[in-house]
């Protein structure tokens, strides 16, 4: 995807619907390894008002999500205040249809809130075993979701993340939409 391209993002639980829609983030760099956009600015939708988590919103901090194209999780990493936090969303991996990025999403998320502290903590995970029982996950996915933690849990003791901390393209970013949010809060 070229750079400056508008995209929606789509994310979906394993029955096949649609949960969740990101209007018109910006891709902003793709690599062999990812594609990043920005989602400042961008509208988010929660599809159904019986979801406890229903709202409509618009994202206002300076915000990058990373889709990687071959792991079973992608990542947001934002800056609030002076701090970067991350967060983790373990997920399918991503396609791509008629400029719509496209992934099923498996509840548990990761949530590193300073990126220079060093603790990682897990969220979801009630929800996960909820949906995992309400969506029928099947064995083999369910162990595929519990390597991808092990995973990830070892990248982050590795400091393998701290890689895709990309200040500079944060604050690129941030400065180009002119900062014109000066206390920093989501919406």
């Amino acid at each position: 995807m070229e750079n400056g391209k508008k995209v929606i993002i789509h994310a979906y639980k394993f029955d096949g619907q649609l949960y969740r829609t990101w209007e018109f983030p910006i891709v902003i760099k793709e690599t062999d390894e990812y594609i990043c956009v920005t989602i400042q600015g961008t509208h988010v939708i929660t599809a159904s008002n019986t979801d406890e988590r229903f709202f409509h919103s618009k994202l206002v901090r300076p915000t990058i999500w990373y889709f990687f194209k071959n792991e079973w999780y992608n990542m947001i990493v934002s800056k609030k205040g002076n701090k970067f936090y991350y967060y983790i969303n373990l997920a399918s991996p991503f396609i791509i249809e008629e400029d719509v990025i496209k992934y099923i999403d498996f509840d548990l998320d990761y949530r590193v809130p300073d990126a220079k502290a060093g603790a990682i903590n897990l969220l979801d995970l009630n929800e996960f075993h909820e949906h995992s029982v309400k969506y029928q996950y099947p064995e083999k996915l369910i162990n595929k979701i519990k390597q991808v933690q092990s995973d990830i849990l070892n990248k982050f003791n590795r400091h393998e993340f701290k890689h895709y901390l990309d200040y500079e393209l944060i604050y690129y970013y941030d400065n180009l939409k002119g900062n014109k949010n000066k206390d920093d809060k989501t919406k």
